[in-house]
């Protein structure tokens, strides 16, 4: 009789994983790469679902890289797998335990009961049970429902959005359709989630958590009039839960809603539910509070309660951060961080951007209708992560081709991102950047001046419409005269002044107009001390080549130092204007028309100049061009100054006189 042959499923549970396959995973355990073992620890389960040694290494991989709903979820489904397996079972037990899940914690432990493994029954104590089982209505529900529940809460904490949002589905309970819109929203499917808070909402009016939903849902979807709406009642309610209260006082902070905000967690300080606190949502109510306090100007409070909240949830990032500004500002920022991402942006689009290159994302985002309301609400209260997410969604909007879509119009975003210039909030790259965005898409007018919040105080800036080049500006010169003007710059900059003038000796030699060389005679001249011999020289330059703009640049800075105001100004008349502008260029012109500015008392004038410099500095080259500048600029006082020219007239004349007198 011929053998019959094992089954797939015999032989899976007949078999492990190699040796060199477990080595390889704790290997990467060891090196803290828990990322990796926890991809290669689920390969691993999925070819061997039954095997012990590999569901503890997942476990491991997963919980040391900071993923415990992740943890939970896979002890869950060990468990189910192996019903009859202690180890299975006492790891649901643990990973339900500290995540919450009483009645799954429950469920394991009497099961290990029954395989005879002593355990602690207190969790199936009917009082807790029953405790358990009373919904937020004052309804009762069955623990069979309320242990469905827990198993779609593990689906939504490991971010199984599609999965939770199936399982919420079927739970006819107040926790399961909060819980349900929340998977809606993460999937991106945020019309459907804001439908499932009104639903929530309609059926449960104390559900501060559905509402609080519905008023930042419509927020996001562009209605900012009907979220503003549903405010009314949200700050007068009363928080009869720790959800409610955080979600209460959470789209009130969004909404710019800081006094019913801090009423509403004064108000919660009294409640009932509040011994029941010691937790991190407990945490987050508290980090809330603090920041209503911080908007109102109340430091002691805010302090207080950001203090609080980290003790409660040292990993709460958000406290430590108001925190650390506080001390290191001395006062409190009307703009303290209080959401983090996975609060207020879908994380399914969040996690499917990052996996796109730059060009793509841009594209996907300038698909998506978030409400530049929102944008700028979320901005305003996020932390460092959701305020670049939604200054890159404004920005997008600035390139729709499409015409203006009411709350993602272009228009729109463009005004949001002047007002959040304006703000002392993010870095000054970041407001910058703003206005730059700006710039680059021609929503910015020919020479005209904006304000940007810097060091303290609204400083103004200018961009003008030249384009910037960084290619070497083309001499025109054959290979061997091109090594002889490099070798002159190099002399030149490092003051080997007369080796310098000999390699451009020889290049005039040759080509006795060429503009690159006479401009850069006459700077040797400069430096020399030949002033009237340098300005006659580049005068000549002029005549021959009128467009050469380093040429008019460096007779302009003499002029001013010399006080001949107006004829400097004529010289430099029209070279802003110019398309194109080679950065070297850039850096002379921009430096000779700030000292032009502090020459004629224009300090604020002049400094902004130099910011815009600044602002464009990408080499160490740029550095020292910037070096240059801000030392020519020094050269010149206010108005009424004595020139370095006339300074040297006086010093002559007083020589003169004092060898006359004696």
């Amino acid at each position: 009789m011929a053998q019959r042959k094992p089954t797939k499923t015999t032989e899976t549970r007949n078999q492990g994983p190699e040796p060199d396959q477990i080595k390889a995973l704790e290997r990467l355990l060891r090196g803290g790469d828990f990322a990796q073992a926890s991809k290669r620890a689920r390969l691993l389960v999925g070819r061997f679902p039954d095997h012990a040694g590999v569901n503890r290494l997942l476990l491991e991989a997963l919980l040391r890289g900071g993923n415990a709903a992740a943890a939970t979820l896979a002890a869950y489904e060990w468990a189910t797998r192996r019903p009859n397996s202690p180890g299975a079972q006492e790891a649901l037990y643990h990973q339900a335990l500290m995540g919450n899940h009483f009645l799954l914690a429950a469920k394991a432990a009497a099961r290990m009961g029954e395989l005879g493994v002593r355990v602690d029954k207190a969790l199936n104590d009917p009082e807790l049970v029953n405790e358990i089982l009373v919904m937020p209505d004052g309804t009762r529900t069955t623990r069979e429902t309320m242990e469905r529940f827990e198993i779609a809460k593990l689906h939504l904490e490991a971010h199984d959005f599609a999965g939770a949002q199936r399982l919420f589905a079927g739970l006819a309970i107040t926790p399961a359709r909060n819980n349900r819109l929340v998977a809606l929203f993460h999937l991106g499917r945020a019309a459907e989630a804001l439908n499932q808070a009104i639903e929530a909402w309609d059926r449960d009016p104390d559900n501060l958590f559905a509402l609080g939903w519905a008023s930042q849902l419509r927020l996001y979807l562009g209605d900012e009039t009907g979220a503003r709406g549903l405010t009314v009642p949200l700050a007068q309610a009363e928080a009869r839960r720790l959800e409610d209260a955080q979600a209460q006082m959470g789209v009130l902070l969004l909404l710019g809603e800081n006094q019913p905000a801090w009423a509403a967690f004064e108000r919660s300080n009294h409640s009932p539910w509040r011994e029941d606190g010691a937790s991190q949502m407990e945490a987050m109510r508290q980090l809330f509070g603090g920041g209503a306090a911080s908007r109102l100007g109340r430091e002691d409070e805010a302090r207080t309660w950001w203090k609080s909240a980290l003790n409660l949830d040292p990993a709460l990032a958000r406290a430590r951060e108001n925190l650390a500004a506080l001390n290191r500002e001395g006062s409190l920022s009307p703009y303290p961080a209080l959401f983090d991402l996975t609060q207020v942006l879908p994380l399914d689009l969040i996690n499917g951007l990052r996996e796109l290159s730059p060009q793509s994302i841009l594209e996907r985002m300038k698909e998506l209708d978030i409400g530049n309301d929102y944008l700028r609400a979320i901005y305003l209260a996020g932390d460092t992560i959701v305020r670049g997410f939604a200054a890159q969604f404004l920005k997008s909007r600035l390139d729709r081709q499409a015409p203006d879509r009411g709350a993602t119009s272009p228009t729109q975003a463009a005004a949001i991102l002047r007002e959040l210039a304006l703000l002392p909030i993010g870095t000054h790259e970041e407001r910058l950047g703003f206005l730059q965005a700006l710039k680059e898409r021609d929503l910015v007018g020919p020479e005209e001046t904006l304000q940007l919040w810097d060091q303290g105080k609204l400083s103004e800036i200018r961009f003008f419409s030249s384009e910037i080049s960084r290619e070497p500006v083309p001499s025109g010169l054959p290979d061997d005269l091109q090594e002889l003007l490099d070798q002159s710059i190099e002399d030149l900059n490092a003051n080997r002044v007369p080796q310098a003038e000999a390699a451009l000796t020889a290049i005039l030699a040759r080509i006795p107009d060429h503009p690159i060389a006479l401009g850069n005679l006459g700077a040797i001249y400069a430096r020399q001390g030949r002033i009237e011999e340098c300005q006659s020289h580049l005068r000549q330059v002029i005549a021959v080549h009128p467009d050469y703009l380093f040429a008019r640049a460096n007779l302009a800075a003499l002029l001013i130092e010399d006080g001949e105001l107006d004829e400097a100004k004529a010289l430099l008349d029209g070279l802003m204007q110019r398309p194109r502008l080679y950065i070297q260029e850039y850096f002379a012109l921009y430096g000779v028309l700030a000292m032009l500015s502090r020459a004629r008392g224009d300090e604020k004038g002049a400094a902004r100049l130099m910011r815009t410099l600044e602002q464009v500095v990408e080499t160490k080259e740029e550095e020292r061009l910037l070096a240059q500048a801000k030392a020519r600029l020094e050269k010149v006082g206010a108005p009424g100054h004595l020139s370095p020219t006339v300074r040297n007239l006086m010093k002559n004349l007083e020589s003169l006189m004092g060898r006359k007198n004696r």
